[in-house]
């Protein structure tokens, strides 16, 4: 009899995680869920660990259309930020001439060629609405790092590169301004083909602070966010 009440009991307890897994839901995403807070607040710095678009307009819902985001709602600064870290888009409010949207699924697979490629699409789909549309993107664990810019629907410049396998993703390109000086690894290069190059020391190798500089000459720094004035008193958007 108590190893049939057992059966029964471990029987029921596989059927209700069936059954949230079936509807898409599971009891520890329900204890997790957090209310979404639309009290307007202040701008967050952010931009470590983190892929962003900066655009040039405050056209949040065009840029949902080209986006395609989905489930999207009203969110403040901080559920937005919060919501960016996890598993969501935030589109914030505009700053300067700028909105920006953040959020580690704008490159689903890693920062791999194709994340890439469909980043690319996406800004010169923008730019060629909106005059411009930049993207960024950073992670130190693997030493991750990317810039991109497109201008009326063309990439004028791409510099990926994954020091986790010491290689570039994609180049495209001539440096731009906010690069001079700089004599960045290049290992999709001809000269890389030789070993001595490998070797080189007076090769330039990006990290998240050469990411944020040149952030902040094409647009928006997102990590000095709290030391701008120009940001419009609205909410933003969450979506993913």
């Amino acid at each position: 009899m108590k190893i049939l009440i057992i059966i029964g009991i471990v029987a029921f307890i596989f059927l209700a995680i069936w059954i949230a897994k079936r509807n898409g839901v599971t009891a520890q995403y329900k204890k997790d869920l957090k209310e979404i807070l639309t009290k307007r607040d202040t701008p967050i710095d952010f931009g470590y660990k983190t892929v962003w678009i900066a655009v040039k307009t405050n056209d949040k819902k065009r840029i949902i259309e080209i986006l395609d985001l989905k489930n999207t709602q009203d969110a403040n600064w901080k559920s937005g930020i919060e919501t960016a870290y996890n598993d969501g888009i935030f589109i914030t409010p505009q700053i300067g001439e700028w909105t920006l949207v953040v959020g580690m699924q704008l490159m689903r697979n890693g920062g791999s060629l194709n994340d890439l490629n469909e980043l690319e699409t996406k800004l010169n789909q923008l730019s060629s609405e909106f005059g411009e549309a930049q993207s960024f993107g950073t992670h130190r664990v693997v030493e991750y790092h990317h810039w991109m810019k497109s201008v009326k629907g063309k990439t004028v410049r791409i510099y990926s590169y994954l020091g986790e396998k010491g290689e570039n993703i994609k180049i495209f390109g001539e440096p731009t301004t906010a690069e001079t000086g700089l004599n960045l690894f290049n290992s999709l290069s001809k000269e890389a083909a030789s070993d001595s190059y490998w070797e080189r020391e007076d090769l330039d190798y990006p990290d998240e602070e050469l990411v944020m500089k040149i952030a902040e000459e094409w647009s928006v720094n997102p990590t000095k966010l709290s030391q701008w004035n120009d940001v419009k008193d609205e909410l933003g958007i969450i979506g993913n």
